[in-house]
């Protein structure tokens, strides 16, 4: 596997998302959330360091067949950075996506207010604007690293 490779979740990956059969350990089931079919092997390694991971995170995952590697005619060109949306209300709509998934993926039922509010919002600005509230919530439910590493990525998502 490459540093430069992209991971996806496999199907037992998002039925694990949804069910948490296995009981995850809370950083390893962050990091497994993170897991968008954008990152590089690289990006997660950084993710899961920032998390609390242990420093083979990403290779359980592979080892679980939680994620997998796409093949090649599919994959993206690797790069540095995640592909960014380009026009606003792509952004808008990937920004509030990621932040439903993480707060619901952290929280569970307990995010339903939560997802109330970015129910509301109908901008970049908007989301901005509840990002205390989100970062506040995936802490709640996943821990400090999980919710400074999932708030800064809202925070690019934005941009």
């Amino acid at each position: 596997m490459n540093e430069t490779d992209i991971l996806t979740k496999t199907a037992a990956g998002s039925n694990e998302i949804k069910s948490r059969a296995r009981q995850l350990p809370p950083r390893l089931r962050g990091l497994l959330i993170m897991v968008d079919g954008a990152r590089s092997v690289a990006q997660l390694r950084q993710a899961a360091e920032q998390l609390g991971a242990a420093a083979d995170a990403v290779e359980a995952l592979l080892q679980m067949g939680l994620v997998q590697s796409p093949e090649p005619a599919e994959a993206p060109a690797p790069s540095a950075e995640p592909p960014k949306a380009t026009t606003e209300a792509e952004r808008f709509r990937a920004a509030q996506k990621f932040m439903n998934d993480t707060a619901v993926d952290a929280l569970g039922l307990r995010a339903f207010f939560f997802t109330l509010k970015l129910e509301r919002c109908s901008s970049c600005d908007d989301l901005r604007a509840v990002l205390p509230d989100f970062a506040k919530a995936v802490t709640k439910g996943g821990g400090a690293d999980f919710g400074g590493t999932a708030q800064a990525r809202a925070t690019e998502m934005l941009r």
